[in-house]
């Protein structure tokens, strides 16, 4: 009897294991769409479009090099803004490099945003965006982000993102609450924007 315990205790344990390894196995295995269902796009939606949370980012048509660096800084916790910690942390943890560029990739390829209707603060947000603030120092937006805000590699297509998003990453920015990469470019620029010229950068952006 103690014998036939022991035999299926240890079959227990084994069937524990197997099944453990077959979960890792199966994430492992999992193609981007596959990964954007199952963990994506309950906030991004599948095409990363979503418009009705304005509190999370727009991944549709975002520069695929910017995507895979944001994921890997959510990984090595490098990015640790609160909804980073919180939501993005636990996530990426389970996703390999190969299904980090994959992910970008499907992100990446998506048709853009449709743009948010202009704000009446829209147009000081185009001269800031466009040409600065020289007075307080702040340098055109455009310079690394593109005439358009589409962006070039580690530097983020903002066009027709969320702006209450956009405000928020400004904010963070500007508090060394955000501190990845390119975080000292931006917080210069955050630190001499008021309140107000941020919120009018962020409606410009989301209606283009």
């Amino acid at each position: 009897m103690k014998r036939q315990i022991a035999t299926l205790g240890y079959m227990l344990v084994c069937g524990l294991c197997l099944c453990g390894m077959s979960a890792e196995a199966q994430q492992a295995t999992k193609t981007a769409p596959e990964i954007v269902r199952s963990s994506c796009y309950m906030c991004h939606s599948t095409q990363g479009n979503n418009p009705d949370l304005g509190f999370i980012p727009r991944l549709a048509a975002q520069n695929q090099t910017y995507i895979e660096e944001q994921l890997k800084a959510f990984r090595d916790g490098s990015r640790a803004d609160p909804p980073a910690m919180i939501y993005m942390w636990p996530i990426v943890q389970a996703l390999s490099e190969s299904q980090i560029k994959q992910t970008a990739e499907w992100f990446a390829s998506q048709p853009p945003p449709t743009p948010f209707p202009p704000s009446a603060a829209a147009s000081e947000g185009k001269e800031i965006f466009l040409h600065g603030v020289l007075d307080s120092d702040v340098p055109a937006c455009a310079s690394c982000h593109g005439e358009k805000a589409y962006g070039n590699g580690i530097f983020p297509r903002l066009a027709g993102q969320n702006s209450q998003y956009l405000l928020a990453q400004l904010l963070y920015f500007r508090s060394g609450v955000r501190n990845d990469k390119n975080a000292d470019i931006m917080k210069q620029v955050a630190l001499h924007l008021t309140d107000s010229q941020m919120n009018a950068v962020a409606d410009y952006l989301s209606s283009l």
